[in-house]
């Protein structure tokens, strides 16, 4: 792969952008299958591979322009009392299925809550990038959402570069709220199943009244807010904590 820019990026930033194109293509074919056509012929044409996927790539490449998050390590979550995202994240953990390994629920590209299954990956953890080319390819942030639901392979590179998980995604009923659910599975015949979690988890939004919740919280202005800062001068910035990187606890997060 070789990166050409007429921007002022720096060579760092030009790798993880170079890099993140690499872990796109290897969610779609996984490293074992494009190392194995490399050893076979070296001057292989990739792009017979990937024909159809140059929409996904490019927008991938537009989000490296316009999304802090890819360059940070980070990903941006849609600020929420403390109860509501409780309360969601116990809903998702309640509504689950054999071979579920996560459960990822998004309101406009942004992160509600995500819920891992430790069971099936006790040591693993899925990380920033790793979300982000599930948003990117599932039409979680700035992707176009597709329309009813999607059941597809997809590598997490992060977790296992070599084989496949299996993703499912709906945009559920809230007007207004663009909530997007994401399930990973690691049965490629979990179809029903999986959608059949995203019925009850559906139905717990509504019954509990936490669709509510999300709407008013995406009514709120987005953004921190130098009114909260006590900065009335700043115009603009980004935050990263950095105590939380090493964490295995913690997914890293942003906000601007």
């Amino acid at each position: 792969l070789v990166s050409v820019s007429r921007g002022r990026q720096s060579p760092e930033q030009l790798r993880r952008e170079l890099s993140f194109v690499y872990w796109q293509i290897v969610s779609l074919l996984t490293r074992a299958t494009v190392a194995r056509i490399f050893q076979r012929k070296k001057n292989y044409d990739l792009r017979r591979l990937l024909a159809g996927s140059e929409r996904l790539l490019d927008n991938l490449l537009g989000r490296l322009e316009t999304d802090p998050g890819l360059l940070l390590g980070a990903v941006r979550c849609l600020p929420l009392a403390p109860g509501l995202r409780e309360a969601v994240t116990q809903l998702l953990l309640r509504c689950v299925t054999a071979n579920l390994v996560f459960s990822i629920l998004l309101a406009r590209g942004r992160l509600v809550s995500i819920v891992q299954e430790r069971a099936l990956l006790e040591e693993a953890r899925l990380g920033p990038a790793d979300l982000h080319l599930l948003f990117n390819l599932l039409g979680g942030s700035g992707a176009p959402p597709q329309a009813g639901e999607v059941w597809t392979p997809v590598c997490l590179p992060g977790l296992c570069p070599d084989g496949y998980f299996y993703a499912y995604a709906s945009s559920l009923e809230a007007p207004g709220a663009g909530l997007r659910l994401l399930l990973v599975s690691t049965d490629r015949g979990a179809f029903y199943s999986v959608a059949a979690c995203k019925r009850r988890i559906e139905e717990g939004l509504k019954a509990q009244g936490l669709l509510a919740g999300l709407q008013a919280a995406l009514r709120t202005p987005s953004g921190t807010g130098s009114s909260r800062l006590s900065l009335p001068d700043l115009r603009h910035f980004l935050y990263r904590p950095l105590d939380v990187a090493g964490n295995p606890r913690h997914l890293a997060q942003y906000a601007r």
